[in-house]
């Protein structure tokens, strides 16, 4: 991609000049300074992919932003990486379960770094994984999921190479427990039982005894994977620590394991949009860690540049700016009357209702 605007730093400075083509240092440099958005040149026919995808019918003011994703070549590179290393993933979690074996952080770890290597930024690790909605889930898709979100947290975080290790292999094996639940419950369509909530909320005891003493990490992630379901009100379980006593791992995780399992359709319920998970996650000051939930807010965006909405006015409009700190209230022009509306500054205008 080449920028089609000058790139400058908040108190004015120029971070890269028009018409730079962007690679991933640059790129780097520019989310260093927690710039998420440039203006680059579509040089990518993106209306014919459209067109292949999608019909003769498809206009880009009328076709949802998920599914310009999905008609994109680099969403067809992401899934067949994505895809592939799900199995590799998989058959290493399965030696783990089933012979007992050693983790080896290395192998297992590979595959995911392969995943994130391909989509450096977390707009486009969002984008990628949320237009993975439309196809089959398999058994660790979550794990995966939750370990390349925290990833991207750990980075925003700026946690070391070791700590981003530690975070990610935590994130693959946190619901490594629900091997141990009966498939009844795990699968059940409906709200479970008390008796059968107490079971599944023994999930995260099994995964820590089956993964401690595994590796040299291995103190650090069971400790995770046994606390991810913790709360800062110590209301969490399996043994309702205090908040000073869950590890930051942990902490983060329960954050992306929540949002992960919002945004994903499960046999008692269906899937809730972006926004609803973010709104969701936003409510549970109480039990989330600030931190941790600032960093997820500050690496999401639900309304990308160009995007297509619509207001509670009924007007289609075209989002033209996110907001920092109203991550729901980007700044939006109206399509047909030309009004632009800064959602984060006047409360009272039209504000989104649909995606």
């Amino acid at each position: 991609d080449k920028l089609a605007d000058d790139v400058h730093t908040p108190d004015g400075n120029i971070l890269a000049k028009k018409d730079t083509i962007l690679n991933y240092d640059i790129i780097a440099n520019i989310s260093g300074h927690h710039i998420l958005e440039v203006k680059v040149y579509d040089t990518n026919n993106e209306l014919q992919d459209l067109e292949k995808v999608l019909g003769k019918t498809a206009n880009k003011e009328n076709v949802k932003y998920f599914d310009k994703i999905r008609a994109s070549i680099r969403f067809k590179h992401f899934k067949k990486t994505y895809d592939e290393n799900i199995l590799d993933i998989k058959g290493d979690l399965n030696d783990v379960v089933t012979n007992n074996s050693p983790i080896d952080i290395d192998k297992l770890i590979e595959g995911t770094n392969e995943i994130l290597s391909a989509n450096r930024n977390s707009l486009q690790l969002f984008d990628m994984l949320h237009s993975m909605r439309q196809f089959d889930d398999l058994t660790y898709v979550h794990s995966v999921n939750v370990a390349l979100i925290a990833s991207i947290l750990g980075q925003w975080l700026k946690f070391s190479e070791k700590d981003i290790r530690i975070l990610t292999i935590s994130g693959l094996l946190h619901d490594i427990g629900k091997t141990k639940i009966p498939l009844e419950i795990l699968n059940k369509p409906g709200k479970l039982t008390d008796e059968e909530f107490a079971v599944m909320k023994q999930h995260p005891v099994f995964g820590y005894h089956m993964i401690n003493d595994k590796n040299e990490f291995s103190n650090e992630i069971s400790l995770a994977i046994l606390q991810h379901h913790e709360k800062m009100n110590s209301h969490g379980y399996p043994l309702g620590f205090p908040s000073d006593k869950i590890t930051s791992y942990a902490k983060i995780l329960t954050v992306t394991d929540i949002y992960d399992a919002l945004v994903t359709e499960r046999p008692y319920k269906s899937a809730f949009s972006q926004r609803d998970a973010v709104e969701m996650i936003m409510s549970m000051t109480e039990e989330l860690d600030i931190t941790a939930m600032k960093s997820f807010l500050e690496s999401i965006i639900l309304y990308p540049v160009d995007s297509i909405v619509e207001l509670s006015n009924g007007e289609r409009a075209r989002v033209v700016k996110n907001n920092a700190h109203y991550i729901l209230r980007p700044t939006v022009v109206g399509i047909k009357s030309g009004i632009v509306y800064d959602l984060s500054n006047d409360l009272s205008c039209a504000n989104i209702i649909i995606m």
